[in-house]
C-alpha cells in the first residue's frame, strides 16, 4: 500500500486548473463586480424610504424645492432598476462562464477515466469493476461538475458576509456586531453538519458502486440469472445494498433539511438580536421603515451566502470524495509496467529489433495473473457485497472508495495477520516462434495457455524474464468480442473495405452459408454481445477478423471449441493453414488431431513447459507427454468405437421419421445454400431506438412520482406546511411594517415589539424544519419505492428486451437517473414549492400596497408565461436528448471494456476513444443548448424582476408625492407599507428566476422519473414464476394471444387451469416436443420449425448440427428462456413440450427452470469467490462443493488457490480460463440434483484428458 498523499486530489485539481486557464479568474473577477452590485439594493432602498419619510413629514416641499430634490424618488426608482439589470447580466455572464467550465470539466473526467481503461493493465482491472467505472464516468463526474460553478461561491459568501456587515452598519451602527457574533457562534454547527456530510456522502458512494455492481453483473448475466432463477435472490441481494445506500440517504437527506432550516431562520435570528441590542443599547433608536426595512433587506440578502454556502460546502464534500476516487483510479498500474517499473519496458518489447518481423521470443519470463507485489485481500476483512451478499463472498482487487475509519481499520489488522499474495502461472517460460510458424499450445485446463497468450499481448503480468515480438498483432480471444455493429464492421474492425480479400476471408471462415441465412446478409445488425450469433458463428466472425487484418502475428485462443468437427476443420485447413499461411500464428488448441500439421508444439503443465518441438519429435520421443496423450486419445476412440457398434446393433432411438427426412432435406438445402454467395441487404436494425417522449412531462408521471412517496394526503399536508412558512415569513414583514408606525411606543411596548418578532423567527426555522423533513421522508421514500419497482420490472423483462437494449441504456437507469431522483428530485420539489410560493406573496404584497401595479402586472405575467412555456420546451426537449444521447456513450464504454484485450491487441485504442469522444461530444452539445437556454431564461427574468422592482418603486414614489401635493403626506405612514413593498419587490427578482430555474430542473429530474416509470410500467414481461399467479394473469384483463403470453393462452385453451407439480417431479425426466415451433422475436423468422421429438427419462442424447442450426435454441425453449410459436385458435392448442406428462407452458416460470439444471454455452461468473460463484446463495455445505469440485474436474485447482473456496474471482471470471469457467459451471448444475441436465457446448474448452474425466461422471 503506498503512504497517504497530504493532498490526495492534487493531480486531479492541478489538471481541471490547467483547462480553465484564465477563463476561471476572469469569473471570479465579474463574481466580485456583481456582489458589490448586490451590496447598493439596502442603500438604494434605505434612501428611497428616507425620501418618502421626508416628503410624509413635511421636510420636502414638492411644491418649492427643485425637480432634483422633489423627484429624488423617481431618479432613486431607476438607480434600483439599473443596479438590478445590471446584477442580473453579470449574474448570468458568470454563471454562463462557470457552467461550461462544469460540463468542461466533466467531459475530460470522462474521456479521462475511458482513456484510463485503455492502459490498465488487466492486474488492476480485475479489481475494478464496470459498475464502479461507470460511476466514475456518470456519477462522480457529474459530482465535480455540479461544484466547480459553487468554487467561487466559497470566497464570494465571506465577501458577501462581510460587505453586507459594513453596510448594516452604515444603517444600525455598532449593535450590527451583535448580529455577526450570533452568525458567529452558529459558524460551528454548520461545520458539524457539513464534516457529517461529507462522511455519510463517503459511505454512500460504496453502497451506490456495490449496487451498480450487483446490478450491472446481473444484466450482464440476465440469461444465466434465468435459467437458475436467481431473480428473486439478486432482488434480495441488490435490495439490501439499496437499503444501506438508503439509510445513508436518509441521513443525509434529514442533515440537509436541518442545514437549510437553520441556515433559513440564522437571518431572521441575526436580525432579531441586532435589532434588539441597536433598540434597547442605542438611545433614541432610529425605528424607521429606512432603517429596519434597509436591514431587512440586507439580512435577507444575507441568507444566500449563508444559505448557498453550506450547500457549495456539501457539494465540496461530493465533490472532494469523487476527486479522490478519481484520483485512485487514475493512479492505478497500467498496462506495460512491470513490478519494478524501471525495467518495465526492457520487460515487453512489441517492436524489438533483435526479433525478425513476425516472430515471438520469450525468455525465462515469470508469468503473473494479479501483480504479486499487491496482497489479496482476505475474505474476512471485506464486506459481503458479491452475488448473494453471502459471509463467505470475497471482493477481490482494490476499491476505489474512500478509507474506513480507525477503528474499522484496527479491527481488520487483528482479524488479518498473514497476508497472502498471487501465485505464478507460469514460470522459467523460454520459447520461440519463428516468422510464418504455425505453433500450437496445448495442455490441461488451467495449465496456462491463455495466460501465455496474455503474456504475448501484454495482457498479464510479467515478473522476470523477458517478452519480445516484432510486427502488427491480431487476436481471437477465447471468448470472442463482438461489437453491437453489422457484422461486416465486426470483421473489418476499422479497415477499408476491399471485396475481393473480404469474400476470401468469409469462404475461409465458413461464413458464406451463415450470412445467406441472416436476414440481411453481412449489414445484420449483431446485437451487444453478439446475442444473434450462435457461439460458433462468434468463434468465426473472431477468426475472420483476424484473417482480415493481414497482421503479422495471429494469435488464436481455442477458435474450434465451439464449431462442430466439420466445420472446425473446414476452418483450419481452409483459413488457418491456407489463407493465413506466411502469418506466423500462434494456436492454443484442444483439437489434438490438428498437431500434425502445425511446425512446432508447445506443452504446458505444472506452471511450465513441459516439452516443446517438432510433431515427429515429439510423437518419437519415449515418455512424452504429447506422445502419451495421443495414444490415450487412440485407445479411447477405439474403445468408444467398439462400443458404439455393439450399442448400435442392439438398441434403436425412438426419434420420430418425419425429423429424420427433415433433417436429410435441410441438410442437403444447406449445402447447396452455401455455394450462394451472399446477398448484401439493406440494414436492419436489431436494437431498438431509445424512448423519447414529446412535450412536457404528464401529470400522470407527477401523481406515480407523489404517490411512490406517499400518497396525495401526504403530499398535500406537506403542501399546507410550506403555505404556513410562507405565512410565517410574510407575518415576520408585516410585523416590522407595523413595528415601525409606532416609532415612539405609544400603542405598545418596545419588549412587545421585539418578543414577538423573536418568536416569528423561530417558528419560522421549526417549520422550515419540519417541511424539509417531511419532504426529504417523502422523497426518500419514493425513491425506495421506485427502484424496487424497476429493479423488478427489469429483471422479469423476457431476453427478447435484453436482445434488443444495450445494457448500458439500462444501467444509465439506475445509476444517473437513479441519482437524478435521489439526490436532486426532492430538492428541486422543495425549491419549487417554496419559490412559487414566494411569487404569490410578493406579488400580492406590492399590488396590497399599491394597486395601480396590478395594471402593470398583468402584461409583465403575460410576458414571464410566455417566456416560462417557450424556455420549458426548449429545457424539456435538450434535456431529453441530453438522456438520450447520453445512454450511448455509457454504452459504448460497457461495450469497450469487455474487449480491451482485442483492441488493445490489434492497436485500435485511438480510433474508439475517437468514438467514444464524438459520442461524447454529441451529448455535450444537448447539454450545451440546456445550460445556454438557462441562462437565455435568467437575463430576461431577471430583467423582468428589476422592472417590478422599478416599477413598484416608482408607484410608490408616485404616491407619495401625490400624497404630499394634496396635501395627505403628513402624519401618513405609507412608508412603512412601501418598506413592505419594496423589500418584496427587491426579492421578487431572483424569486421569479428562481422559480422557474427550479421548475425546469424539477422537470429535468421528473424526467429521470418518467423514464424510470417507463421500464417499470411498459416494458415486456414474462409469463408468471408460479401456477397460481400464471391462472390469475390468464383470467383478469383482456383474453391474451397467443403471441403476446403464450403461457397465460396455454392455460385459457385448457380451461383455465394451470400445471401443478410434486417437489419430486419430474421423476423420470421423460420430454416430448411436439410440433415445436420457435423464433425469438415476432419479427424474426422461425429457428425451430415444428420439432417431434421424444426422449425418454434416463437417456443421454446429443443434439447434434452444424453452427447456427438451432441447437442451443432447442434447450432455451425447454427452459422456456424463450417462448415457443403457437397457433391463434385456442381450439387447435397442443402442448409443444411436456415434461413427464406435464404442460410445461402452463407451469409457472420458476416451477419449471428450478427443476431443469443447465450449463451454458457462455459460462457466467460472478466478482466474489469460488464458494459465492457455484453456490451463490449459501445452501450446500462446504463438503457438498468439494464434492462438486472433484466431480466436474476443479478441485485440484482449487486446493492451490489461495483462500481455497474463499479464493477471489474477478468480474465475468476473467482471472480463470474459459475451461475453468465451465467446469465451475459444471460443478454448480452438479450442486442441483436434477432429473433433466442440459449441456450446451458444457466442455468446448475443455482438453480431451479433463472431458474424458467428466464424461464418466
Amino acid at each position: 500500500e503506498q503512504p497517504p498523499q497530504k493532498n490526495p486530489t492534487k493531480r486531479v485539481t492541478t489538471s481541471l486548473l490547467s483547462i480553465f486557464g484564465s477563463r476561471f479568474m476572469l469569473a471570479g473577477l465579474i463574481k466580485i463586480v456583481n456582489t458589490c452590485l448586490q451590496f447598493s439594493f439596502p442603500l438604494l432602498l434605505s434612501a428611497l424610504l428616507r425620501f418618502f419619510e421626508d416628503v410624509q413629514a413635511g421636510e420636502i416641499d414638492v411644491e418649492t424645492d427643485s425637480w432634483f430634490v422633489k423627484y429624488r424618488g423617481y431618479w432613486l426608482s431607476i438607480a434600483l432598476f439599473l443596479a438590478m439589470a445590471s446584477k442580473a447580466v453579470t449574474e448570468n455572464f458568470y454563471f454562463q462562464m462557470v457552467m461550461r467550465m462544469g460540463y468542461q470539466a466533466r467531459v475530460a473526467v470522462s474521456v479521462a477515466v475511458y482513456d484510463k481503461a485503455f492502459r490498465l493493465a488487466s492486474s488492476e482491472r480485475q479489481g475494478s469493476t464496470t459498475g464502479e467505472l461507470v460511476n466514475l464516468m456518470q456519477v462522480d463526474a457529474t459530482k465535480i461538475e455540479m461544484f466547480i460553478p459553487q468554487i467561487h461561491v466559497l470566497w464570494d459568501g465571506m465577501l458577501q458576509i462581510a460587505g453586507y456587515m459594513v453596510v448594516l452598519y452604515f444603517l444600525l451602527g455598532w449593535p450590527c456586531f451583535a448580529g455577526l457574533v450570533t452568525m458567529l457562534v452558529a459558524g460551528p454547527m454548520q461545520v458539524g453538519i457539513m464534516k457529517r456530510l461529507f462522511g455519510y456522502n463517503r459511505f454512500m458512494v460504496e453502497h451506490t458502486d456495490t449496487r451498480v455492481k450487483q446490478t450491472n453483473e446481473a444484466l450482464q448475466g440476465i440469461r444465466c440469472v434465468k435459467m437458475y432463477t436467481w431473480e428473486d435472490s439478486f432482488l434480495a441481494t441488490i435490495g439490501a445494498s439499496r437499503w444501506e445506500e438508503l439509510k445513508l440517504l436518509r441521513k443525509v437527506s434529514y442533515l440537509r433539511g436541518f442545514s437549510r432550516a437553520y441556515m433559513g431562520a440564522l437571518p431572521g435570528v441575526v436580525a432579531v438580536v441586532s435589532f434588539v441590542v441597536y433598540a434597547v443599547a442605542v438611545p433614541n433608536a432610529d425605528i424607521r421603515p429606512s432603517t429596519l426595512f434597509a436591514s431587512l433587506v440586507a439580512f435577507n440578502q444575507l441568507r444566500f451566502p449563508l444559505l448557498f454556502y453550506p450547500m457549495a460546502l456539501a457539494q465540496y464534500a461530493q465533490a472532494k470524495v469523487s476527486a479522490i476516487r478519481l484520483e485512485a483510479f487514475l493512479g492505478l498500474r497500467e498496462i506495460g509496467s512491470s513490478m519494478k517499473e524501471k525495467d518495465a519496458k526492457d520487460n515487453y518489447s512489441r517492436e524489438s529489433p533483435d526479433c525478425p518481423t513476425g516472430g515471438i521470443s520469450i525468455e525465462k519470463a515469470t508469468i503473473y495473473w494479479g501483480d504479486p507485489t499487491v496482497p489479496i485481500i482476505p475474505s474476512s476483512s471485506t464486506h459481503p457485497d458479491s452475488l448473494g451478499g453471502s459471509n463467505h463472498s470475497n471482493k477481490s482487487g482494490r476499491s476505489f472508495s474512500s478509507k474506513k475509519n480507525d477503528k474499522q481499520l484496527i479491527d481488520e489488522e487483528e482479524e488479518t495477520p498473514v497476508l497472502t499474495y498471487p501465485h505464478s502461472i507460469l514460470r522459467d517460460l523460454s520459447l520461440n516462434v519463428a516468422p510464418g510458424e504455425l505453433c500450437a499450445v496445448v495442455g490441461r485446463v488451467g495449465s496456462g495457455k491463455s495466460t501465455l497468450c496474455s503474456a504475448v499481448l501484454n495482457e498479464a503480468v510479467l515478473g522476470d524474464g523477458k517478452v519480445s515480438l516484432n510486427g502488427s498483432v491480431a487476436y481471437a480471444s477465447q471468448s470472442p468480442w463482438i461489437m453491437n455493429v453489422t457484422l461486416r464492421d465486426n470483421i473489418l474492425f476499422g479497415l477499408p473495405y476491399d471485396k475481393e480479400k473480404y469474400d476470401r476471408v468469409l469462404k475461409a471462415c465458413q461464413l458464406t452459408h451463415d450470412l445467406a441465412i441472416l436476414e440481411n446478409g453481412d449489414l445484420t445488425e449483431i446485437g451487444e454481445k453478439g446475442i444473434n450469433l450462435s457461439g460458433g458463428q462468434k468463434q468465426r466472425v473472431s477468426v475472420a477478423r483476424a484473417a482480415y487484418s493481414n497482421a503479422d502475428i495471429i494469435i488464436l485462443d481455442d477458435p474450434q471449441s465451439a464449431l462442430d468437427p466439420e466445420v472446425g476443420q473446414k476452418l483450419f485447413d481452409e483459413c488457418i493453414l491456407d489463407l493465413m499461411k506466411g502469418k506466423t500464428r500462434l494456436l492454443v488448441t484442444n483439437q489434438l488431431q490438428c498437431l500434425k500439421f502445425c511446425d512446432t508444439i508447445i506443452a504446458l503443465g505444472h506452471g511450465r513447459v513441459l516439452e516443446q518441438g517438432t510433431y515427429s519429435d515429439l510423437t518419437n520421443a519415449q515418455g512424452g507427454e504429447v506422445q502419451r496423450v495421443l495414444n490415450d486419445l487412440k485407445a479411447y476412440n477405439e474403445s468408444t468405437s467398439a462400443a458404439d457398434d455393439v450399442s448400435s446393433s442392439e438398441t434403436t432411438k425412438k426419434v420420430d421419421e418425419p425429423l429424420v427426412e427433415k433433417s436429410i432435406v435441410d441438410e442437403v438445402s444447406e449445402r447447396s445454400v452455401t455455394a450462394k454467395p451472399p446477398v448484401a441487404k439493406e440494414a436492419g436494425n436489431l436494437v431498438t431506438q431509445e424512448e423519447r417522449n414529446v412535450g412536457a412531462v404528464k401529470l400522470s408521471v407527477y401523481i406515480k412520482y407523489l404517490k411512490a412517496g406517499g400518497g396525495l394526503s401526504l403530499f398535500i399536508f406537506v403542501y399546507f406546511i410550506f403555505i404556513l412558512s410562507s405565512g410565517n415569513e410574510l407575518a415576520s414583514l408585516a410585523w416590522v411594517s407595523y413595528w415601525t408606525t409606532d416609532t415612539d411606543y405609544s400603542n405598545n411596548s418596545q419588549a412587545f415589539y421585539l418578543g414577538i418578532y423573536g418568536a416569528m423567527a423561530v417558528s419560522l426555522g421549526i417549520i422550515t424544519f419540519a417541511r424539509s423533513f417531511l419532504l426529504a421522508r417523502f422523497g426518500v421514500r419514493a425513491s425506495n419505492s421506485l427502484h424496487t419497482n424497476l429493479l423488478r420490472s427489469v429483471l422479469n423483462a423476457p431476453m427478447s428486451f435484453f436482445d434488443t437494449t444495450p445494457t448500458g441504456r439500462i444501467i444509465s437507469r439506475f445509476s444517473k437517473d437513479m441519482y437524478a431522483i435521489d439526490q436532486e428530485l426532492a430538492d428541486q420539489l422543495d425549491f419549487f414549492l417554496m419559490c412559487s410560493i414566494n411569487v404569490v406573496v410578493s406579488l400580492g404584497t406590492i399590488v396590497f400596497v399599491t394597486p395601480w401595479f396590478g395594471v402593470v402586472v398583468l402584461p409583465l405575467m403575460i410576458v414571464y408565461i410566455h417566456l416560462l412555456n417557450y424556455f420549458r420546451e426548449v429545457s424539456r426537449e435538450t434535456k431529453r436528448l441530453e438522456s438520450i444521447s447520453r445512454s450511448p456513450v455509457y454504452a459504448h464504454f460497457s461495450e469497450t471494456l469487455g474487449g480491451l484485450a482485442t483492441i488493445r491487441a490489434y492497436g485500435e485504442s485511438r480510433r474508439f476513444i475517437n468514438d467514444f469522444e464524438l459520442k461524447i461530444d454529441g451529448n455535450t452539445r444537448a447539454n450545451y443548448c440546456n445550460k445556454t437556454a438557462d441562462r437565455w431564461l435568467s437575463v430576461r427574468l431577471e430583467l423582468i424582476g428589476s422592472t417590478i422592482a422599478g416599477l413598484s418603486a416608482v408607484f410608490a414614489s408616485l404616491v407619495v408625492i401625490n400624497g404630499a401635493t394634496s396635501g395627505q403626506g403628513s402624519g401618513s405612514n405609507f412608508a412603512s407599507l412601501a418598506g413592505l413593498s419594496l423589500t418584496y419587490s427587491i426579492q421578487v427578482t431572483g424569486i421569479l428566476n428562481w422559480c422557474v430555474r427550479t421548475f425546469a430542473q424539477l422537470e429535468a429530474a421528473m424526467n429521470s422519473c418518467e423514464r424510470v416509470l417507463h421500464y417499470t410500467e411498459n416494458i415486456p414481461q414474462e409469463a408468471a414464476s408460479s401456477s397460481d399467479a400464471l391462472e390469475v394473469d390468464a383470467s383478469s384483463g383482456s383474453p391474451p394471444t397467443a403471441e403476446s403470453d403464450p403461457s397465460a393462452f396455454a392455460v385459457v385453451a385448457s380451461g383455465g387451469k394451470a400445471s401443478r407439480v410434486t417437489p419430486v417431479w419430474p421423476e423420470k425426466g421423460t420430454i416430448v416436443l411436439n410440433n415445436l415451433k420457435m423464433k425469438y422475436r415476432s419479427e424474426t423468422p422461425l429457428v425451430l420449425k415444428g420439432l417431434n421429438v421424444t426422449i425418454e427419462g434416463g437417456q443421454r442424447i446429443g443434439v447434434v448440427g452444424r453452427t447456427g442450426s438451432g441447437k442451443s435454441s432447442l434447450l432455451l425453449s425447454l427452459l422456456r428462456i424463450v417462448e415457443p410459436t403457437l397457433k391463434e385458435d385456442p381450439a387447435e392448442y397442443e402442448a409443444p413440450i411436456t415434461i413427464d406428462g406435464i404442460d410445461v407452458l402452463r407451469l409457472g416460470l420458476k416451477d419449471l427452470r428450478s427443476k431443469l439444471g443447465i450449463i451454458p454455452q457462455n459460462p457466467v461468473l460472478f466478482s466474489g469467490t469460488i464458494r459465492s460463484n457455484i453456490d451463490p446463495f449459501d445452501e450446500c455445505s462446504d463438503e457438498q462443493i468439494w464434492n462438486a469440485l472433484g466431480k466436474c474436474g476443479m478441485k485440484a485447482a482449487v486446493e492451490v488457490m489461495p483462500d481455497l473456496l474463499l479464493a477471489p474471482i474477478a468480474e465475468y471470471g476473467d482471472n480463470l480460463s474459459q475451461g475453468q469457467r465451465q467446469l465451475l459451471c459444471l460443478g454448480r448444475a452438479l450442486l442441483k440434483q436434477c432429473r433433466v441436465l442440459l449441456l450446451d457446448e458444457a466442455t468446448s474448452s475443455v482438453d480431451y484428458e479433463t472431458d474424458r474425466e467428466i464424461q464418466r461422471t
